[in-house]
């Protein structure tokens, strides 16, 4: 997957726990942090889609063939 080069201002605290997550799991920061972000995404994404599919049901109708493009404006990565 393509990737973009930005600069982050972490708490120190979060960035420990990062740091000692990513070491733990054998990859580096950079890609621990984009997993967690991505993960938080798609967390984020889901519980909008649920509140949305509580106050229109039928609205909703086929949202699972093409969810990702419907949340992310791209394909499934």
């Amino acid at each position: 997957m393509p990737t973009e080069r930005v600069n982050l201002s972490l708490d120190k605290a979060a960035l420990a726990a990062s740091r000692a997550a990513a070491e733990a799991a054998h990859i580096s920061l950079s890609e621990w942090l984009s997993k967690a972000a991505w993960d938080r995404a798609i967390w984020q994404a889901a519980r909008i889609s649920a509140e949305q599919d509580k106050r229109h049901p039928d609205e909703l109708a086929g949202w699972a063939e093409d969810g990702a493009d419907r949340i992310f404006g791209l394909g499934a990565a």
